[in-house]
């Protein structure tokens, strides 16, 4: 560093040298301080050049550290506790930890940790600390004082119960340490014995616990142990004893008091128990220290003690010594009667006597008497007694027990003596006969006393104590009046006893001898009734009772014990007049006749039930109506039972019933004034079905029919043929009024058909079917009044396929297509579409409108981008007039084969081409052909065609592949070829109309113009103009013959003269020629009352040639105006056609002045060959 000179900066002050500059290239600072701090920099300087500025260089100078003393666990802390100081200095230098204690301020000792860790002692000291890096020394930490305690003391103290402590009580001592809480478990002592952890109190059963407890306390915290408590002591309290003392002295007398009394000291603080024997239960207890037996027994023999609980401690004493109680019998008395010996009468005076053995000194007798009223006895406390006997018959008890001043104090109660009181001999009364008697009749009254003897009788009446007579038997004789009364007798004798009891009183009526005869009941019997004649004479008893019938002879019909005589089951021959009497006695005593009484015996009536209809069998909700009829008396004179299985049917009361369920019902009546009953009728037995009645429409083979075939729809009711008249109807569209039928979950509109009466007795015809009988048909029968209806049937679709002018058009052109294929029909129809409707009958049900989910283009097309299975079905075209289509049916397939063939009738002779398609191609692309489940063939294109089809053709077709499976069925029909031939000559016929009318619209828009400017158009008409499009060109025909044909169809055109001024018939013009266009075979229409097959006619009217009239002219004409005229011709007699239409069109000449008018002869006819083709109004 030659030549060069430094300074140096201190945060951009010079700090060396003060001032210049230095050759030292070095700055030294010593010491170090604080201070110090700060940026430095250096300057050279050379030669005057300055070097560049070096780098900032800073210094950081930190004091010296002053360390924290700390201390785990915080001050202060109990003897033994491990205790650690930490001396902690904010830096990570490799510090040197010195450590001091105590004010000496000698080093204890250094160590590279900075922690120190001491046990502690029983005093207190200081600690502090410094760190040292090499020779440099820190500030010391704060002194920190090191606190010592001794851990806390733990005290035994009782928690109950509290001294002195007894034999068989529990202690709880409970350890207590002062200052702290949250002790987690304590140890308790016995005698220096560990005898019981864990828990804060200790509770220990006396007298076996008794002795020296102490305990400590353990913690999760500081401190962690208690020093050990002094010693409790727990010594055991004898219990007092209870002084047993017994009055009387034992033995006792049964019947005697005894009292046990129990002394405990204290006195007034117990409560008393008293034992008997060994048991333990408590014989009797209370507050009072006596127990007295009242009236000592044999059962209170035995050991007595007693004990003392009370409510304070201690809670008992100590048992009683036993006292043992003695218990003797009382002397037994006895009763015995001195006089009189027995058997005892009412009023005798008996004598009794008390005898007590064992003991003689009794002071007094007590004498009990029961069954005897008052008190009879004399001397009551004496040893004898004399008594007076009741004057009733009853039966005494005595007992008697005797009284003394020693003890025993009192006897005991003598068995009781029994003395019965006979009752006095019964006089008995018989009377003969038996009250109440007839006048005149004898009567014996008899008095008898069956025990003892030497009795004599009295006899008495009414309440008069004076004998009427004396002895055994009072007869009187020739009863009358006054004898009536009540009667009675007694007996009497000299020895005991001297009277019997009074007989019972008998009662002597005295009655009049005519009896009343009645009968039962008191109204005309029926047949087979039970009658009951009664024979009143108030009199019952010994009585026969004598029956006549008729007259009155001593040759009764009946005789009877009793007053009834009952016929059991009367017949007409029982019924007369009736008489009684009775007789009784020996020699018998006849009572008089008693007046007649008449019995009138009827017929018992049977019911009928009849029927309100002749039928037997009903339906649900259907009307049911039985009547009870009885041909007697008035339908109210009657209450009606009704039985149904012979179980009567209690609701069922009336004359006339509704019943509601099956079986086979009778009825009867009961005559409403005396409840007699009919017989019950004949059963007629009834079945009504649970379920409505269901119309049932037979099932067609094939549905598919060609226009002219017949065919016939049965309908019947399941279960029933009777009285049943049928209705047909159709689906059509919906409309409010119409009836709505509900099939497979289908609905459709039904409407009455027009003709439905034609099938009333069950089967509808068609015959022969027309296009117009397309559709579904349901049927549903009626019976009864108010009409009862039956469910709809079920519907029988039917499609007929012939001539018409629509047609369903498909935009696939077959009827089978896959599922998810678009599906597009619409109705094609001839000239003009309007007014027709698209109809359907498929899996959703039927109706007028496109089906759910499809779209509507217009009123008679319907398309769907992806048909379903549900969209197969039967569509056709219908217009608003009812013309209709021929059907199609269509079917989406869900499985991978179709057959593609013709959607609508293909015509004889054409050729028929199937094809079968698959919806994935399979290798091998082979078809088996079927018609009508038979092969046909097999054909390795998947392709089968018929080059001339015929009606035998028609038929259900289908093919298959192995790899694919089956196509559905499809129905293919074959046409006539004359029809298709029909149907195209309709359409050039429809063809030259419309040229017609193109020429009419010529000549009006002609006229018009010569309305204006005078103008002319001339329209010249010959026969020449007829085309012909047939093997047959023209011909000119005179006189109308024409070559005779099977099938002739005629386009006529009819030229008329006519003019504005009405002036044809002054010109004499005469109109021949007709011009017919021939339409196939050519017929004369002055033939047409001729038979001719299926001709059609368009009627243009004959061609009429002016004629030139004198005056000249030129012949010309103008057609005015052209008429078209469409009339039927109805089928003939004589098998002519079934459908002709005419088309009449009127061309009508008007005159244009002289002009030449061409003239054509009346006989000239020229035809036109054109090919058919389809009529649009059809009708049958």
């Amino acid at each position: 560093m030659s030549g060069w000179r430094f300074n140096w900066h201190k945060d951009y002050g010079q700090v060396y040298p003060r001032v210049g500059w230095s050759e030292k290239n070095e700055y030294t600072l010593k010491p170090l301080h604080v201070s110090h701090s700060g940026d430095y920099t250096c300057t050279g300087l050379k030669s005057d050049i300055y070097s560049r500025g070096n780098e900032k260089v800073k210094l950081q100078v930190s004091a010296l550290p002053t360390p924290k003393l700390t201390l785990e666990p915080q001050s202060p802390v109990y003897v033994g506790e491990t205790v650690t100081l930490k001396c902690e200095v904010q830096s990570d230098r490799n510090w040197k930890y010195v450590w001091y204690e105590d004010w000496s301020g000698n080093v204890l000792f250094e160590s590279d940790e900075n922690t120190h860790t001491i046990t502690a002692e029983t005093h207190e000291k200081y600690y502090w600390c410094q760190v040292k890096l090499k020779d440099l020394s820190s500030q010391m930490s704060e002194i920190t004082y090191v606190e010592v305690k001794d851990p806390p003391l733990a005290t035994v103290a009782v928690e109950s119960p509290q001294p002195p402590f007894y034999a068989g009580e529990t202690v709880t001592l409970r350890c207590d340490i002062a200052e702290y809480t949250g002790w987690n478990w304590y140890t308790w002592y016995k005698d220096n014995q560990i005898s019981r952890q864990n828990s804060k109190t200790n509770t220990i059963p006396l007298p076996y616990y008794a002795g020296q407890h102490t305990c400590k306390g353990w913690s999760r915290g500081r401190p962690r142990n208690s020093q050990r408590s002094t010693s409790f002591s727990i010594s055991v309290t004898a219990l007092p004893t209870p002084t047993l003392s017994v009055q009387p002295e034992t033995p006792v007398f049964t019947g005697e008091e005894v009292t046990l009394k129990c002394e405990i000291e204290p006195e007034g603080v117990w409560k008393y128990k008293w034992y008997k024997d060994g048991d333990r239960d408590v014989l009797s207890q209370g507050d009072t220290n006596t127990f007295t037996i009242r009236g000592a027994a044999e059962s209170h023999k035995g050991q007595y003690w007693c004990q003392g609980e009370r409510a304070d401690r201690p809670t008992s004493s100590q048992p009683s010594r036993r006292i043992t109680l003695s218990v003797k019998a009382l002397p037994t008395a006895t009763v015995t009667v001195e006089s009189p010996e027995g058997p005892y009468y009412p009023g005798d005076e008996v004598t009794l006597r008390c005898d007590i053995a064992g003991y003689t000194d009794w002071n007094s007798y007590n004498w009990n008497i029961t069954g005897h009223a008052g008190d009879p006895v004399n001397h009551k406390n004496n040893q004898t007694i004399t008594i007076t006997l009741p004057d009733k018959i009853n039966q005494s008890l005595y007992t008697c027990d005797g009284f003394r001043y020693s003890r025993p104090h009192y006897s005991q109660s003598s068995d009781p003596l029994s003395i019965s009181v006979r009752e006095l001999p019964l006089a008995t009364l018989n009377v003969k006969p038996q009250s109440p008697v007839f006048t005149g009749e004898n009567v014996t009254l008899k008095c008898v006393i069956e025990s003892l003897s030497g009795w004599t009788y009295k006899w008495y009446k009414e309440s008069s104590r004076t004998p009427v007579s004396e002895g055994n038997t009072f007869t009187i004789r020739g009863a009358a009046e006054s004898h009536k009364g009540q009667y009675w007798c007694q007996g009497e004798r000299r020895d005991r006893p001297t009277s019997s009891q009074p007989s019972r009183r008998t009662t002597l009526d005295v009655k009049d001898s005519k009896p009343k005869l009645t009968l039962s009941p008191d109204h005309q019997p029926f047949t087979g009734d039970s009658v009951a004649l009664r024979c009143e004479l108030g009199v019952s008893s010994g009585l026969v009772f004598y029956w006549y019938r008729h007259t009155q002879t001593f040759d009764p019909v009946n005789q009877t014990d009793g007053n009834s005589y009952s016929i059991t089951s009367v017949k007409v021959s029982d019924g007369g007049q009736y008489w009684c009497r009775a007789g009784r006695g020996d020699p018998v005593f006849y009572t008089q006749y008693s007046d007649a009484a008449e019995i009138t015996v009827t017929e018992r009536p049977k019911p009928i039930i009849t029927l309100k209809s002749n039928r037997t069998e009903f339906f649900s909700v259907e009307e049911v109506s039985l009547r009870c009829v009885i041909r007697s008396g008035e339908i109210s004179d009657w209450e009606y039972i009704w039985f149904r299985d012979g179980v009567r049917v209690h609701h069922y009361s009336a004359y006339e019933i509704n019943p509601i369920q099956s079986g086979r019902y009778t009825c009867k009546g009961n005559r409403k004034h005396d409840m007699k009953p009919s017989e019950e009728s004949d059963a007629v037995g009834i079945t009504i079905y649970s379920e409505k009645a269901q119309a049932v429409l037979s099932s067609l083979s094939q549905p598919w029919l060609t226009e002219g075939d017949s065919v016939t729809l049965s309908c019947e009711v399941r279960g029933s043929t009777t009285g049943w008249r049928f209705h047909w109807y159709n689906t059509a569209p919906y409309r409010p009024e119409l009836a709505q039928v509900t099939h497979e979950s289908r609905a459709y509109s039904v409407e009455l058909l027009s003709d439905s009466i034609r099938g009333a007795g069950g089967s509808y015809t068609l015959s022969p079917a027309a296009l117009r009988h397309t559709g579904v048909y349901v049927c549903r029968a009626e019976r009864g009044e108010p009409a009862y209806h039956t469910e709809f049937s079920q519907p029988q679709p039917l499609w007929v396929t012939g001539l018409s002018l629509a047609s369903v058009s498909i935009h696939s052109n077959w009827t089978q297509i896959f599922t998810s294929e678009p599906l597009s029909l619409s109705c094609g129809v001839q000239g003009n579409s309007t007014g027709w409707r698209l109809r359907w009958f498929t899996g959703r049900g039927g109706e007028s409108k496109c089906p759910t989910d499809w779209r509507s283009e217009t009123g008679s097309s319907c398309s769907i981008s992806s048909a379903s299975p549900s969209d197969s079905g039967v569509y056709w075209c219908q217009s608003e007039s009812g013309e209709q289509s021929n059907p199609v049916n269509i079917t989406v397939h869900n499985g991978d084969v179709i057959l593609e063939n013709p959607a609508h009738p293909v015509t004889e002779g054409d050729p028929l081409t199937l094809h079968c398609r698959y919806r994935y191609q399979p290798s091998n692309i082979s078809a088996d052909f079927y018609k009508d489940g038979t092969l046909l063939q097999t054909s390795t294109t998947g392709e089968m065609t018929i080059p001339a089809v015929s009606k035998s053709h028609e038929g259900l077709y289908k093919c298959s592949n192995p790899e694919r499976g089956e196509s559905p069925e499809s129905w293919v029909a074959v046409k006539d070829a004359g029809i298709s031939m029909l149907v195209v000559a309709v359409g050039v016929v429809i063809g030259l109309l419309v040229a017609f009318a193109l020429v009419i619209l010529l000549v009006l828009l002609y006229r018009s113009q010569k309305a204006k400017g005078s103008a002319s158009v001339t329209s010249n008409i010959g026969p020449q103009q007829s085309n012909s499009h047939s093997s047959t060109s023209q011909k000119r025909v005179l006189g109308g013959a024409v070559a005779r044909t099977d099938d002739a169809v005629y386009a006529e055109i009819e030229l008329r003269d006519t003019d504005n001024n009405k002036e044809e018939a002054k010109r004499g013009a005469s109109m021949a020629d007709p011009l017919y266009s021939l339409l196939g075979p050519v017929k004369s229409p002055a033939k047409r009352g001729a038979s001719m097959s299926d001709p059609l006619y368009s009627v243009l009217g004959p061609v009429k040639s002016p004629v030139v009239s004198d005056g000249g002219g030129d012949g010309s004409s103008d057609v005015t105006y052209a008429k078209v005229k469409k009339f039927k011709h109805r089928k003939q007699d004589s098998g002519g056609p079934v459908d002709v239409t005419y088309s009449d069109v009127q061309i009508k000449i008007k005159p244009l002045g002289s002009r030449a008018k061409p003239v054509y002869s009346e006989e000239e006819h020229v035809y036109s060959a054109v090919k058919p083709g389809c009529s649009s109004d059809v009708r049958e």
